[in-house]
């Protein structure tokens, strides 16, 4: 989560009540479902998303 600024029941949301689905993968149920959705904030949150491509293979072939 502090990598990707999401977690599985999307609490982080816009001004307008959507969840926030820029961070998503493309194949995520939650961007499918509210498209993509930009982050109004994006300099605060994830303190480790310099990690994240790093981390992406593992993510990919985690069994969660």
């Amino acid at each position: 989560m502090q990598i990707y600024k999401y977690c599985h029941c999307l609490l982080f949301v816009n001004l307008e009540g959507k969840p926030i689905t820029e961070y998503l993968p493309e194949d995520h149920d939650g961007r499918r479902t509210y498209g993509f959705v930009e982050d109004p904030t994006p300099d605060k949150g994830r303190p480790l998303r310099a990690n994240a491509a790093k981390r992406e293979p593992e993510r990919r072939e985690r069994n969660s």
